[in-house]
């Protein structure tokens, strides 16, 4: 009970901390820009801040991460809206009706429905991160080496789900992020691997370098090779019907409750995404809608269900994060990165260690939520304005963000060509179809898999059965085979058509 009364001080302070609020004011503008521009996205924005936010306290800076999240989730309506171009990838389904919106003049309207549903679904899957994540965490609090080794197994074998088109291409890029995770000091025995007498190397390959060398040099290296960034004319934006009326929103309330449901639950589930929680929610509006046919004609019941649903996913995909260290999806992995760099290891152990943190990490994607609804409701001319930024601008500061974020961490020139070096690496991998989700995700899990797998083995004197003889391990591992047969089931069902 006192627990619970502290995390709700903690939460109330935080809350109502006008410094913290500015900086998460400040990171959710910042999302929404990243997340309104096509080719950039929540992640990077977030990679990007990472190292920007080394000198700020924990809760400043995940405030202010988590505000480039959801705002980031938000923002990618406005250029799906007004130019039929997702600025994210979990906007893709809003094109679908709010583009046509857009042309039949009803652009604002649009946007005014698209901000409330993302507010909406935050405010749901916050709810439901702050009722379910404690409980979960409770359950987990008894993890020894062999749960720890099963759950990053269960981590690694999400490489299957998030490997695109090809599982083969997928699978490679996830060895890749393993194979980097064992640069450095081994684990257990302390001796050097893949250093190559390079001192630098000695600590690994700094997960900050690698994330932003992965998700911002190849997007900006594409953008500059690109034909440039087609415009609207903030003008033609009538912002009077920008907000919907009580009525309307009493309609539409099992819609944006549902959608907001699937969002969150979509989210929970590791590697799935805003995309497949946006064309889930789409799909169950539109089988339970009077009027299915305006689906894909400016039917805004559709921007709703994929707004409410791909914000819905923040507070879904931090749960697993948090509560058990497995990134929900790439954002989250970056955020994950966050804490780690900040000397928090998430998973059972920051609710027993931390909770004081984790109450202030509950308040501010509450704040955040609440501010970028807010921000869309003043400043959405402005967002349209920025679609105009011409893209050589753009690309010259994302660059010199990326190369001073990379060096702010450590003050080590060997982090910028690092980060060049696999920001090379990245384009060429996208540039040959393979997908750098698994990367991350090896980089990540890689050497906790193989630290806490080798302590197993330890303790078992090398057998193998410890893995099967404690209940929660033999679940993770199970549950692990179960989604690698999956993933080679449909890879096999898709070859005869190829």
């Amino acid at each position: 009970m006192d627990t619970i009364l502290m995390m709700f001080q903690s939460s109330a302070a935080t809350f109502f901390n006008p410094m913290i609020l500015l900086i998460v004011a400040a990171g959710t503008f910042l999302g929404l820009v990243f997340g309104a521009l096509p080719g950039l996205s929540a992640t990077m924005g977030v990679a990007l801040l990472i190292p920007l936010t080394f000198t700020m306290d924990t809760t400043s800076a995940f405030g202010m991460m988590l505000g480039t999240y959801i705002g980031g989730m938000a923002g990618g309506a406005v250029s799906a809206t007004l130019l039929n171009i997702p600025g994210t990838p979990s906007a893709v389904v809003t094109c679908l009706d709010g583009y046509p919106m857009a042309k039949q003049g009803r652009g604002a309207e649009a946007l005014g429905w698209a901000a409330f549903a993302s507010g909406f679904g935050s405010i749901v899957s916050w709810f439901l991160l702050v009722t379910l994540s404690p409980v979960l965490a409770g359950l987990c609090t008894s993890f020894g080496p062999p749960e720890y080794a099963a759950l990053a197994f269960f981590g690694l074998t999400i490489i299957a789900a998030v490997s695109g088109k090809s599982l083969i291409k997928g699978l490679i890029a996830g060895i890749v992020g393993v194979i980097l995770s064992f640069v450095g000091t081994d684990p257990i025995w302390g001796d050097l691997r893949f250093t190559f007498g390079n001192i630098n190397l000695m600590t690994g390959v700094s997960t900050i370098p690698a994330m932003i060398g992965l998700y911002s040099i190849p997007q900006i290296i594409i953008s500059c090779t690109g034909k440039g960034n087609p415009h609207v004319d903030a003008r033609e934006l009538k912002l009077k019907n920008f907000l919907p009326g009580f009525k309307k929103i009493w309609e539409q309330k099992w819609n944006i409750i549902r959608s907001s449901i699937i969002g969150t639950g979509i989210g929970i589930i590791p590697a799935t995404g805003g995309n497949i929680a946006s064309f889930i929610a789409y799909d169950q509006t539109k089988r339970f809608s009077k009027h299915p046919d305006e689906f894909g004609n400016g039917a805004y019941e559709g921007v709703i269900a994929s707004e409410a649903a791909n914000n819905g996913v923040c507070g879904g995909a931090l749960i697993p994060m948090m509560t058990l260290g497995i990134p929900g999806d790439s954002v989250t992995a970056a955020l994950m990165g966050g804490l780690i760099i900040h000397g928090l290891r998430p998973g059972p152990a920051l609710f027993a260690d931390s909770p004081q943190v984790v109450s202030e990490i509950f308040a501010t994607v509450l704040m955040a939520t609440i501010l970028m609804v807010l921000i869309q409701c003043v400043g959405i001319k402005l967002f349209v304005r920025i679609l105009n930024v011409p893209v050589h601008y753009l690309n010259a500061a994302l660059v010199i963000l990326s190369l001073v974020g990379s060096f702010a961490l450590r003050s080590n020139f060997f982090d910028v060509i690092l980060t060049l070096v696999i920001g090379l690496f990245g384009y060429l991998m996208i540039r040959g179809g393979f997908p750098t989700a698994p990367i991350v995700l090896g980089l990540v899990l890689g050497s906790m898999f193989e630290g806490e797998f080798r302590r197993a083995l330890k303790l078992s004197h090398g057998s193998m059965t410890i893995f099967f003889k404690r209940p929660v391990s033999c679940v993770f591992i199970l549950i692990g085979l179960a989604v690698i047969g999956n993933a080679c089931l449909k890879a096999w069902k898709k070859k005869p058509e190829t």
